[in-house]
């Protein structure tokens, strides 16, 4: 029972942060910051910014091409999956159009759309996980500095934005 539960958290989170993947815009005041982060993980995510930073962490060339190999594999994957959901998004869409709505069809391709996005889910585990055995014990730590100091300069800047 736990099991499922923790499944049915997961599809679900994985629908509502990848759900900028379909195409279907969302609502909201912080729309931008959103949207900011929905394409820095379709570029990417932390990879990029350790690419962005390759010589600030002392990144060799066999790292810096290991980690653009992570990189574009996983674009790759992104891209491919995100096309199946927009197939499979306008056949929900066609199918809802019907008066008398097939359900059990529908939930198929809601099921496979999911299936689909836990696929992108997957791949950014792998290349993460796989990009901080990349990088040295040394440059993880300073990568994370790095971060932690351009998130809160973001963060400062956000909330300085929403004073005016």
């Amino acid at each position: 029972m736990i099991y499922r539960k923790t499944v049915l958290i997961l599809l679900l989170s994985a629908t509502i942060i990848l759900s900028g993947l379909t195409g279907i815009p969302e609502a909201g005041a912080n729309m931008g910051h959103h949207g900011m982060m929905k394409r820095m993980m379709m570029e990417g995510g932390p990879v990029a910014f350790y690419l962005m930073n390759q010589d600030h962490l002392g990144l060799t060339r066999d790292q810096v091409r290991k980690l653009s190999d992570l990189k574009a594999t996983f674009q790759e994957t992104a891209i491919m999956e995100k096309a199946h959901i927009k197939v499979l998004h306008l056949d929900v869409m066609r199918d809802m159009m019907h008066r008398k709505i097939d359900t059990s069809e529908v939930r198929k391709d809601m099921n496979k759309i999911l299936a689909h996005k836990k696929k992108i889910m997957d791949s950014y585990l792998d290349m993460v996980s796989r990009a901080h055995m990349i990088l040295t014990p040394e440059q993880f730590e300073k990568v994370k500095k790095l971060w932690r100091e351009m998130m809160m300069m973001h963060h400062g800047m956000m909330e300085a934005h929403h004073r005016m």
